[in-house]
């Protein structure tokens, strides 16, 4: 991983939400722009996976959304970590349950994380295709989101 990290925005949180759920949710502002800063860390943002970490949680803490939160919360984590040079090594059929661990805490969210996300060795770039890799991720695990 070089460079600095890349970070999801509030409006890349909405369409996410839209792709999810089919359809525009009503959402409070206030606690989506919370919800999505989720992924900084206090001070230097440069743990990708303790920032990862801290955001499926904070972001259902949030629910910011009328409906769709726990799909958007997976889909934009995955994306994060994506998006920052890692390769998602996570089954459809596996995801709920490994979802389920992390946003409920049971247990240590970054060796969670570590589990399925791997560097993806020599890939970084300056502008990730943020739409592309989130209709990638949706596509691939379409049984998980069907369940949340």
């Amino acid at each position: 991983m070089a460079g600095q990290l890349h970070y999801l925005t509030v409006q890349d949180i909405l369409w996410i939400n839209l792709q999810v759920t089919g359809k525009v949710n009503h959402f409070s502002y206030a606690k989506l722009e919370e919800a999505t800063f989720y992924q900084y860390a206090y001070g230097d943002s440069k743990d990708l996976f303790a920032q990862a970490a801290r955001f499926i949680p904070g972001f259902l803490k949030m629910r910011p959304l009328d409906a769709g939160n726990e799909a958007t919360a997976f889909i934009a984590c995955l994306t994060f970590l994506k998006i920052n040079s890692m390769r998602i090594e996570l089954l459809d059929g596996s995801a709920l349950s490994w979802f389920d661990t992390v946003s409920q805490r049971k247990g240590n969210a970054i060796d969670d994380l570590k589990t399925i996300a791997k560097p993806e060795v020599g890939h970084y770039s300056d502008s990730p295709a943020i739409r592309s890799t989130i209709r990638d991720l949706i596509s691939e695990y379409a049984c998980t989101l069907l369940k949340m």
